[in-house]
């Protein structure tokens, strides 16, 4: 896919999130970076995510949409798409249940896709205004679909934690890291960004994620590490 139809698909997303504003109680940003060259070298990159929290008294749902589309010289170098939609019960004020889905699609990974499905227990351990931490483990099933090859389903315990950390009024720092261990293979991730205010509602964040699968098909790379900086509208 070129970066014109990722353009495209992330102002669809946007445009379906402003339609659940209007619905329900929701928090809800979109980011979106972008680097251009031209001269003897024309390239062009761009990332987008998109996140989308809504309350209810008992329910929690956290979705996110992650998009990447780089080219070169009108040659595709990166393009990969990410969806997760968690949602916790509250089963009180500290604990709660969860289930959650995930969908992974990388051209250049040596998977068509890895699409996963769990459920699972989590527990707030630190929950103040300015710092909150929260860990979860369970259990699921995630199929990984080889290119050119067989489709490969396992049962995967997941484990993993988030934290928010608001600096100040005008900064914060975001955290997550979450692994999926199956008998074949364990997919394992982890994010970190700062945001900073500019002005109302736009921030700028700067980035780092990695992704590192144990075993992958012949001639691709287990770790995949993406820097991005990004201006980020909140709503």
């Amino acid at each position: 896919m070129t970066v014109n139809k990722l353009i495209l698909a992330a102002a669809c997303a946007a445009f379906a999130v402003t339609a659940n504003a209007q619905e329900e109680p929701v928090t809800a940003s979109i980011a979106l970076g972008y680097v251009g060259t031209t001269g003897n070298t024309d390239t062009t990159t761009f990332n987008t995510e998109m996140l989308l929290t809504l309350r209810t008294e008992n329910w929690t749902h956290n979705g996110r949409f992650q998009g990447l589309g780089a080219q070169e010289n009108d040659v595709t170098t990166a393009e990969r798409y990410y969806l997760e939609e968690k949602s916790d019960y509250n089963i009180d004020d500290i604990q709660y249940v969860y289930g959650k889905g995930t969908y992974t699609d990388d051209r250049f990974s040596g998977f068509d896709y890895q699409a996963m499905l769990g459920a699972g227990y989590g527990r707030h351990l630190i929950r103040r205004d300015d710092f909150e931490l929260q860990a979860f483990g369970g259990l699921g099933y995630r199929e990984n679909a080889i290119r050119n090859g067989d489709n490969v389903g396992e049962g995967v315990v997941s484990l993993g934690e988030s934290l928010t950390w608001r600096i100040s009024d005008n900064a914060a720092v975001t955290q997550s890291v979450t692994t999926d261990i199956g008998e074949e293979l364990t997919v394992s991730k982890f994010d970190i960004g700062l945001e900073t205010n500019i002005v109302g509602n736009i921030t700028t964040k700067i980035a780092f994620q990695a992704r590192h699968i144990s075993e992958v098909p012949l001639g691709t790379e287990k770790t995949d590490t993406m820097t991005s900086v990004s201006l980020v509208y909140t709503f």
